[in-house]
């Protein structure tokens, strides 16, 4: 059923949002799920400076997805981003990239944040943050800790529909095995506040609250609370302290060409644009993200790139253990 709805939306969006397929090569159409305000910036200035028309098509990643496979034999879309690496996968086994010319890139990127077809656009790591004032020592070390019976009801999380959840969970898996990571999810649970509810904000802003003592969030969350017009979450922002685990995962926002996309060479000048230093230091500065390059510096909050350390992600892989997690999460009873 969940299929069949999302090929139903697919159809709708191409109705919606296709109805006259631009042609000429000075026109470039980009599938998005980053669905961020620094993301329409950058388009803008890289449509001013090349002349290119960029057409903007934005959506979840797994329904942009299944739009790419409907129109694989004649595709639209020039380029697709988005905001997890569990949607490589199903891009990579349906053949819907193509070849990424990434020669002058690659000093300036690791290794495995690109491969053949695709590459990493910004990096987001998964964090444990707490509220400093209250609890300036915190014994906790690792997302396992958590599963300690002395945290019995003082852990917060967002719920396992989050796709950040599932990506922190598909790489427990790939890295120590179901049963193992199962153990660990369980742990968690036990450990739970409440219901997971809202979004990763929510969970700093109740740690402060006092709704629970510590939580599970993205990093780029507590530098775009520091820029926030909201007092309310700059001090929120100011207050938490981070705990980066001994072994931090780390998920990725991606950027490929679509295979036989009808403008190749402006995919190609879009995808150098937006791994240039200009348009990386805007999602250092703007959204908070660690950049794909490693020259560019982050926010005062946040820990260097280089200064803690990356749990191994599998990332072409990851997506392939979505349906294993989704089940573990109903096996723990994680809501």
């Amino acid at each position: 059923m969940r299929k069949l709805s999302l090929l139903l939306l697919s159809l709708f969006i191409f109705t919606a949002c296709t109805q006259a397929t631009p042609e000429a090569t000075n026109e470039i159409n980009v599938y998005s799920a980053r669905n961020y305000d620094v993301d329409k910036d950058l388009l803008q200035r890289f449509e001013s400076e090349t002349g290119i028309k960029v057409n903007l098509f934005e959506g979840k990643g797994d329904e942009l997805i299944e739009r790419l496979k409907l129109e694989q034999n004649d595709p639209i879309a020039d380029i697709f981003m988005t905001v997890g690496a569990e949607t490589l996968y199903p891009a990579l086994q349906n053949d819907l990239l193509a070849d990424l010319e990434l020669d002058t890139l690659k000093e300036t990127l690791d290794a495995n944040f690109y491969g053949d077809k695709w590459v990493a656009l910004t990096k987001r790591a998964r964090i444990i943050v707490y509220d400093k004032v209250k609890n300036p020592t915190p014994n906790v070390k690792n997302i396992e800790d958590l599963t300690d019976p002395q945290y019995l009801g003082t852990l917060l999380s967002r719920s396992s529909t989050s796709s950040y959840n599932l990506a922190l969970m598909a790489n427990h898996i790939q890295k120590d095995g179901y049963e193992v990571a199962k153990q660990l999810a369980q742990g968690l649970v036990n450990n739970f506040a409440r219901t997971p509810t809202g979004n990763d904000r929510d969970q700093a802003k109740s740690v402060i609250a006092g709704l629970g003592q510590y939580a599970i969030m993205n990093t780029y969350y507590v530098a775009a609370m520091e820029r926030s017009a909201d007092a309310e979450e700059v001090k929120v922002a100011q207050q938490i302290g981070l705990i980066y685990p001994e072994e931090t995962h780390v998920n990725i926002s991606w950027i490929a060409k679509i295979n036989k996309g009808p403008n190749p060479d402006n995919a190609q000048r879009l995808i150098e644009f937006l791994l240039s230093e200009t348009a990386q230091k805007e999602y250092a500065t703007q959204n908070g993200e660690y950049p794909a390059l490693n020259t560019i510096p982050v926010s005062s909050l946040l820990l260097p790139w280089d200064a803690f350390n990356k749990a191994d992600v599998d990332y072409e892989t990851l997506g392939q253990l979505s349906i294993e997690t989704i089940q573990l999460f109903d096996e723990v009873g994680w809501e």
